[in-house]
């Protein structure tokens, strides 16, 4: 007559922050590379162009005569 009635204990979900948290740096820090990598680029790639840009301007200006 002495049976124990107990609760069962109930699962504790497991909330999965730690793993978003590591999935947020891990693509903060991609980004970061991405910026650095355009930043370094982009200029090696439109370097010619704007140095040609300025030396027309160069050109230009001494072909102007003086007053």
């Amino acid at each position: 007559m002495t049976e124990d009635y107990y609760a069962e204990p109930m699962e504790e979900k497991k909330s999965n922050t730690t793993l978003i948290i590591i999935i947020i740096v891990v693509v903060v820090l991609i980004v970061l590379c991405c910026c650095c990598v355009l930043a370094l680029l982009v200029p090696s790639l439109l370097g010619p162009s704007v140095g040609n840009v300025f030396s027309n301007i160069i050109e230009e200006l001494e072909m102007t005569p003086m007053p």
